[in-house]
């Protein structure tokens, strides 16, 4: 028998040794984002807003909004198309008692999904649906209520590992609208999402060191720059650091819609009102490709790079009869694919069947399990696969930046902090006018002032392919910001073909034109 100074010893190591790797195995929040690979909504499931107290049964209302009850073989062919997390809103509203208390049936079938998923070695983002009607009706009521809810929620989920994670609130917009609009909460500058990391890291067990994810103030993701921008969302404190910031892309936008059109409500900012939008017609000009790089680099700058992964919880273009699969294509490679190469973002397809012939958003049909297009789950499983085009590889550095346009009347180029020292305006004139101004060049600069320069055609060179190119030198102009272009007699006189503007010092460029044609051949074979 061995002596008891030797077995303590032996259980003190085995203790050590348990420890130490059951540290090492806690993953930060950028190595979990990382590990959730490309993420799937399973649309509007749990989230059905009852109005007329009808009694449907839990599957059954789980079904009103047109989706499937999903099950363990469509969570499984999802799984194998190249997804690795799940992401569902719930709607507690409907299963609630008198006093606040979540009815026990509702949590037993929320729990029912999360065991199904956690066993298929997936990933859950769980959120809190909003619902407009309930909130208003609640006014003072409502801070409370949502506090209650993550209270019980956080304590019947507290036992799952990891792979569970917790967002805020979906669609927090209505949330944050309420409270500027009607001043409802008495103490406005304690952050709902700041409750929400509060009561999580309160409740104990695994919710200590949880991912949690709070989203930005709007749907939309201009908007949320925007209000990121003016300092009207400020980022919560987590203690445990373990905190993802969640935007949508449903971008660019086509228009903004009246509000009658929808069941919406305006979202508010310092700007004043805006309306909800739906996703453009049609993406894959340079102008697209342009505004995603951009707006990745955004999120690097001002999430990433200040320990903040990111969660793209939905992401959608129209795929209904009036829009081009190319362009969806196209917009769901680039999309996914630079998600991907980035560390720290995950994005999630938002998949829903058809509601109305004008708006649809369904790419899986999960009965059928059969995609809309079979090049969308291609494009998805080649990308969680690594194995797609890498937009990295059109990087490059240069000092020149071009746009073009095939607009009539007025053109305008963005340039950022950049100083531009030459520009190039290259333009076809249908109509000779040399004895007046053709067109109009105006400015921002470091002093937010505008400045303008008039052009005629004489002070343009005529080229052989009987262009004219109007060179101006901008090396004292101290010009910044953005060069705007304006014709001042119609597409009668004239046709700016593009401008080209010079920097004083090189910066990344990127080859929209080459990684376009990459990518659409590679979609195509």
């Amino acid at each position: 028998m061995k002596p008891l100074h030797i077995i303590l010893l032996t259980i003190l190591i085995i203790s050590f040794i348990f420890n130490y790797l059951s540290f090492c195995s806690k993953k930060t929040a950028f190595q979990l984002v990382n590990d959730m690979g490309i993420g799937y909504n399973l649309g509007d499931t749990f989230n059905y807003y009852n109005t007329k107290n009808d009694k449907e049964t839990e599957n059954e209302e789980i079904k009103l909004f047109g989706t499937t009850l999903p099950t363990k073989n469509i969570l499984k062919e999802i799984r194998k198309n190249g997804f690795k997390t799940i992401r569902f809103q719930v709607l507690y509203t409907n299963y609630i008692y008198n006093n606040g208390k979540i009815k026990s049936e509702w949590i037993y079938k929320i729990k029912e999904l999360i065991n199904l998923i956690h066993k298929l070695d997936m990933y859950l983002i769980l959120s809190i649906k909003h619902t407009r009607q309930f909130w208003e009706s609640e006014k003072k009521k409502s801070k409370n209520k949502y506090i209650n809810f993550w209270e019980q929620i956080a304590n019947e989920l507290i036992d799952y590992d990891e792979y569970l994670v917790f967002e805020s609130m979906y669609e927090i917009g209505y949330l944050a609208y309420l409270d500027r609009m009607y001043n409802y909460y008495e103490d406005k500058d304690y952050l709902l999402s700041q409750y929400f990391i509060d009561i999580i890291r309160n409740s104990g067990g695994l919710n200590i060191e949880r991912l949690l994810i709070v989203p930005m103030l709007s749907t939309d993701y201009e908007l949320s720059l925007f209000n990121f921008n003016y300092s009207e969302y400020m980022i919560p404190k987590d203690p445990y650091n373990k905190l993802a910031i969640s935007l949508y892309y449903y971008f660019p936008c086509e228009e903004y819609n009246p509000l009658n059109d929808l069941q919406g409500i305006k979202l508010y900012d310092k700007k004043g009102y805006y309306d909800e939008i739906f996703p453009m017609i049609d993406w894959g000009s340079s102008k697209n490709y342009k505004d995603i790089v951009m707006n990745f680099d955004f999120m690097k700058k001002n999430f990433i790079d200040k320990g903040f992964p990111i969660i793209i919880g939905e992401v959608g273009i129209l795929n209904d009869f009036i829009k081009k699969n190319n362009s969806i294509e196209q917009f769901l490679y680039t999309l996914f694919g630079m998600s991907s190469e980035f560390e720290g973002i995950l994005p999630c397809l938002w998949d829903i069947p058809m509601i109305s012939s004008n708006y649809n958003n369904y790419y899986f049909n999960k009965e059928n399990k059969e995609w809309s297009n079979n090049k969308y789950g291609k494009i998805i499983s080649k990308i969680s696969k690594g194995k797609f085009i890498k937009s990295f590889n059109y990087f490059y550095q240069t000092n020149l930046e071009t746009e073009d346009t095939s607009s009539f009347g007025y053109f305008t180029l963005h340039t950022g902090t950049k100083t531009i020292t030459k520009i190039l305006i290259n333009a076809r004139f249908i109509k000779h006018i040399d004895n007046y101004i053709v067109m109009t060049v105006y400015f921002g600069d470091r002093d937010e002032n505008n400045k303008e320069i008039n052009l005629k055609e004489k002070d343009g060179i005529r080229q052989y392919d009987g262009t004219t190119i109007f060179t101006i030198d901008a090396s004292e102009l101290n010009i910044f910001s953005y060069v705007q272009v304006t014709e001042w007699f119609g597409k009668n006189y004239l046709i700016i073909n593009n401008v080209t503007v010079q920097y004083a010092e090189s910066y990344l460029g990127f080859d929209y034109i080459s990684y376009k044609s990459d990518i659409l051949n590679d979609i195509n074979n």
